[in-house]
């Protein structure tokens, strides 16, 4: 009765309201007041209300420079809660703003417009939104010099917005432009202590959308060491701010500030680790696949082995995830293989796939890709090997649409499905990949595009069935690209060498004698020999570290750790070590997506 009560004095406020600043103030301050389905019922009657009293006027108040009640009320009925009447008063702003030139959309001004921004952007797939948004986007990029004046929240929203258009170049120069603007702050006076929590992650989630660009990984960079310096504050930040900041810093993980910063949260992750309950199942997801990023790192694990036992406390848990957050979970888990309580809360997430066997239809090609990768890390479980076939059995029905999969997603499923070869879907799947693979070769170019992670993989996992002309022929597709890159590129283990060798010995002799197989069969020999080789010259080392007794035998020792003797040209053999963040060995290209 009372919540009625309240519902029947906001709709009569907004019913008594003489202009659109009356009318957006009372409709900002009832939207925090109401509570679910009086929000509802409140947001969409309040649209409807906006769009027959106000919409009409919309340009001439905007000539008159009273843009902001038009912005705050859209942005509060743009909301889920404003339902379809909210969408349609979004979409006619967005419509009307889309054809303002220059001098019109400057009164409106940009703290208005990045609110109008953020809102557009609910709504991604109406083409007016889309529009609006643009037009906005195009402002900004072409007078960068205006973004001067606005707070980091403000700037925040524009990015928020623009970012869910990834694929439009409006948006990205625009974003770039606000990248140089958080950049240049952070050099002055004040860096950046104003910005807000919320500021700094959405900011940080904006520039992930686009984390090929130098200009926004610096930015990044640049908020990475804010929340560093702000590493005492961290109890402070809301759960779904830390998620969004590590998921966001997870696309630089070769940034040692981004690691450093991911660390940080990682290590206030477990201090929360008795109250998971504040963070939400896309949280707790999206941090698993964030710290995954960085697997030699302590704190990274401890976070996501915490987030793991939560899970395996009641696994009921997992029904409430998406078929995204299942993804990302496993994706997650599986960067550590060798810890029991990643393999049992995988295994828990693989029976949760059995159980919504029909919605496999659901996940991404990214999602599905994510799975089997995760699962193949653990291919004796039988729950695993059940859970690949359904996967694979998945792929099959999307076969007419393997074109529409990432160059990494088919690399993955080949090499994880590589893991089950007696398994007739996983064997069926991989010829059905191996034929999109080839149809990508180019004759004159190889495999472009393709990674050296994921040649690798499709070479070990293809080689698994020769018995296939299409595995066959794509396997070799994937060692002519390896052998013309020059197989030092491709940091092949011993142990992948062995196994690489040893499938392309049983291959028919008439096939096993092609050039592509001979010479990336002989490569893989050479890797052998020197890891041996390594091997050998370690326990020299170690036995000259044993017994030296002085102060020059010492340091004899680690001037020729191989035993090498110098040459008469005085040289010795280098050997290079790989490179490390944050004090731990980083192995160089072997973190799967």
């Amino acid at each position: 009765m009372f919540a009625q009560t309240k519902l029947d004095a906001a709709l009569s406020e907004i019913e008594r309201a003489r202009n659109i600043a009356e009318f957006s103030t009372a409709v900002v301050s009832h939207d925090k007041q109401l509570r679910m389905t009086e929000q509802a019922v409140f947001l969409q009657k309040a649209a409807a209300e906006f769009q027959r009293r106000f919409m009409t006027c919309f340009e001439e108040t905007i000539r008159a420079r009273k843009s902001w009640g038009y912005a705050t009320t859209c942005n509060a009925v743009s909301r889920r809660a404003g339902g379809q009447p909210g969408m349609e008063a979004c979409e006619r702003i967005a419509a009307q703003l889309s054809r303002f030139d220059d001098t019109l959309i400057r009164k409106v001004g940009l703290r208005a417009l990045s609110i109008f921004a953020s809102s557009f952007g609910r709504h991604p797939r109406r083409a007016e939104c889309r529009n609006g948004a643009i037009r906005i986007a195009k402002f900004c990029r072409d007078e960068s010099r205006s973004l001067r004046e606005l707070n980091n929240l403000s700037l925040a929203a524009l990015v928020n917005g623009f970012c869910k258009w990834p694929e439009e170049a409006a948006f990205r120069e625009a974003t770039l432009a606000i990248a140089g603007e958080i950049t240049s702050r952070a050099g002055g006076r004040g860096r950046l202590a104003d910005f807000t929590q919320q500021g700094m992650a959405n900011l940080v989630n904006g520039f992930c959308k686009w984390p090929g660009e130098p200009a926004l990984c610096q930015a990044a960079v640049v908020l990475a060491r804010e929340v560093q310096r702000r590493a005492a504050q961290l109890p402070e930040f809301a759960p779904q701010g830390l998620s969004i900041l590590v998921n966001g810093f997870s696309k630089w993980p070769e940034e040692p500030a981004c690691g450093q910063a991911a660390v940080a949260i990682a290590h206030e992750v477990v201090r929360r680790a008795t109250w998971f309950d504040s963070f939400s199942q896309q949280d707790l997801a999206n941090l698993v696949n964030g710290f995954s990023k960085w697997p030699d790192e302590l704190g990274a694990r401890q976070a996501t082995v915490a987030i793991a036992q939560e899970l395996l406390r009641s696994a009921a848990q997992l029904r409430g995830y998406t078929q995204q957050g299942l993804a990302n979970l496993v994706n997650g888990f599986s960067k550590w293989p060798e810890d029991e309580v990643c393999r049992r809360a995988t295994i828990a997430s693989a029976g949760e796939v059995l159980c919504r066997d029909s919605q496999l239809p659901d996940h991404t090609h990214q999602g599905l890709a994510n799975l089997v990768n995760g699962f193949s890390k653990w291919p004796d479980e039988v729950v695993s090997r059940q859970a690949a076939a359904a996967l694979a059995r998945e792929i099959l029905r999307r076969s007419p649409r393997l074109g529409d999969f990432t160059r990494q997603g088919l690399a993955l499923l080949v090499n994880g499905f590589s893991n089950w070869p007696e398994n007739p879907p996983c064997g069926q799947a991989v010829v059905a990949l191996a034929g999109e693979v080839l149809r990508r070769a180019n004759p004159e170019t190889g495999l472009p595009g393709f990674t050296p992670q994921d040649l690798r993989g499709l070479v070990m996992g293809l080689s698994r069935w020769p018995e296939q002309v299409a595995s066959r022929q794509a396997a070799i597709a994937a060692a002519d690209e390896i052998n013309r890159r020059g197989i030092g590129l491709f940091d092949f283990t011993r142990l992948e060498a062995e196994r690489l060798i040893n499938a392309f010995s049983q291959w028919p002799e008439e096939v096993a004698r092609q050039s592509a197989i001979v010479d990336i069969t002989t490569e893989l020999q050479v890797i052998q020999r020197q890891t041996v080789a390594n091997c050998i010259g370690e326990k020299r080392l170690d036995h000259a570290l044993d017994s030296a007794t002085d102060i020059s035998g010492l340091s004899q020792a680690i001037a020729d750790p191989h035993g090498a003797k110098t040459s008469k040209h005085g040289s010795r053999t280098q050997h290079s070590s790989r490179g490390s963040v944050h004090g731990t060995q980083i192995p160089q290209g072997r973190a799967n997506a």
